[in-house]
């Protein structure tokens, strides 16, 4: 009799097993998945990054993983990247849960995707076409934006012309500096630094940022939600997004009641309002067109994506420049012969600042900032890298593998602003560096991040020297985001 139960019991075991390891037909080879949790165990116990390197080194620049029943395709290689990224039918958006709780705090009950990074199709281009459109119109990546960058700069350079000689956290200014520039597109004004609401919403805005992982199972699978509601990293996520949410909101209706008929198309709130207004009667229910609740998602997908990937730029950078003094001088005696010391650097000098440029492009490098692209989904079977992804396969793009691996990078954990020059001296970018992503879904706030980047990082070495307070400093994140470590200069 046991010896019966046994062979049922091995037989069932191996069942299992053949049935969470077949691969759907062309789908690209990967490591042995367990029945049901796949390889979902492997991902946490060793970090997204930790383990996705791994998978890359022992099956190549693209391959497959399985995660509680969902097949996941990973492409590393930069070169599979960039073809997949332009591809609209890998273009897709997968079920992203903090985004659907997002969209049923606006709505007030569950609804179709709003904003621009969980939408897809006809809404996804419209809303995106709009906020380009506008942004543009605004001065993104243009001149006429450093008169606001300029406003916040100065009153940054006085803080800490004060605080010189003193131990300064400088993650914090730059925060409040970024998010006042974003709020001044996004409503046209600015607050104080030592403004309680500003200094409240950095600090929800950041550790929002900090628990958000959408490849945690927690934020990925409504069951998981469902049946561990009170998961820390769902309790936290969700509740940073619901009170940065309520600002938001907040100052949109009070925007909007200061207002009343008048035409402010001067700043984004502004402007997507006047379009509201020339719509038809009964034309804005329509999920293709603008919307009130479309405006609420763009403004907080427009926070958190341009305050924190400049903010956190600014960091590494004064990060890495303090701890490579000789990259900080070679780059203020660049500033010294081009702007002057009477001067202060602009958008028009940095054609004649390559190796400020390059150094801007290895702290991004460096950085990691975006170590994956948010999930993508395919809308119809696609091939890509002679593999067959079937249609509603999630596909993941491992951005740093292109940014740090050592077969495109000599040396790739030394900081070497030089790789990004020709023996002429001229910038040159790889193909493989990608740090925003590439394709129709790049982010939207780069021209303004390298804009904001070079303007803040310039003034600030062409008017101070920076070094590390402790010597001790290690850089080591675990975060989907990455974040310099705490430290102070």
């Amino acid at each position: 009799m046991w010896t019966a139960v046994a062979v049922l019991v091995v037989t069932v075991v191996v069942l299992l097993l053949f049935r969470a390891n077949k691969r759907p037909a062309g789908l690209p080879p990967g490591p042995f998945s367990l029945p049901y949790i796949g390889n979902a165990l492997q991902i946490l116990k060793d970090t997204s990054k930790g383990a996705f390197k791994k998978y890359t080194e022992a099956y190549g620049g693209i391959m497959s993983f399985k995660s509680y029943g969902v097949w996941t395709v990973l492409v590393s290689d930069p070169a599979l990247m960039r073809t997949g990224l332009a591809d609209p039918v890998a273009s897709g958006r997968t079920d992203l849960l903090l985004l659907r709780k997002r969209d049923s705090i606006i709505k007030g009950r569950e609804c179709p995707a709003l904003g621009i990074i969980g939408t897809s199709g006809d809404v996804w281009r419209q809303q995106r076409r709009f906020t380009l459109r506008t942004l543009r119109d605004l001065g993104f990546g243009r001149n006429t934006m450093e008169p606001i960058m300029q406003e916040e700069l100065d009153e940054l350079l006085q803080l800490f012309t004060r605080r010189q000689g003193e131990k300064v956290d400088v993650g914090l200014l730059f925060n409040r500096s970024i998010v006042n520039v974003i709020w001044a597109i996004t409503i046209g004004k600015r607050y104080s630094y030592d403004d309680k609401k500003l200094e409240a919403l950095v600090e929800k805005v950041n550790k929002m940022l900090l628990t958000f992982n959408p490849l945690h199972p927690a934020l990925r699978f409504r069951w998981v939600k469902k049946l561990f509601p009170n998961l820390s990293i769902i309790r936290h996520t969700e509740g940073y997004m619901a009170e940065v949410l309520a600002f938001i909101e907040g100052e949109v209706e009070a925007y909007r009641q200061e207002m009343g008929d008048q035409v402010d198309t001067g700043c984004y709130i502004g402007a997507y309002l006047y379009e509201l207004s020339l719509l038809k009667p009964g034309e804005e229910d329509d999920q293709t067109t603008l919307t009130v609740d479309h405006l609420k998602a763009n403004i907080l997908e427009l926070f958190l994506a341009g305050s924190e990937t400049t903010s956190s730029t600014l960091w590494w950078a004064v990060f890495f420049l303090a701890s490579n003094p000789q990259a900080q001088q070679t780059m203020q005696e660049e500033m010294d012969r081009v702007v002057g010391r009477d001067n202060t650097p602009a958008q028009a000098h940095m054609d004649r600042l390559p190796y400020t440029m390059a150094t801007i492009c290895e702290v991004q490098r460096m950085g990691d900032l975006l170590p994956f692209a948010i999930p993508h989904k395919a809308t119809e079977d696609v091939s890509l890298g002679g593999y067959r992804i079937p249609k509603g396969t999630t596909i993941l793009f491992n951005l740093s593998h292109g940014l740090l691996d050592p077969k495109y990078w000599q040396e790739p954990t030394q900081f070497r602003p030089e790789r990004f020059l020709t023996e002429e001296g001229k910038v040159f970018k790889p193909d493989h560096f990608m740090p925003f992503g590439s394709g129709k879904r790049v982010c939207l706030g780069e021209s303004l991040a390298r804009l904001e980047v070079f303007v803040f990082l310039a003034s600030l070495m062409h008017r101070f020297s920076w070094r590390l307070a402790d010597d001790n400093v290690t850089w080591e994140t675990s975060t989907f985001l990455s974040q310099p470590p705490n430290f102070y200069v």
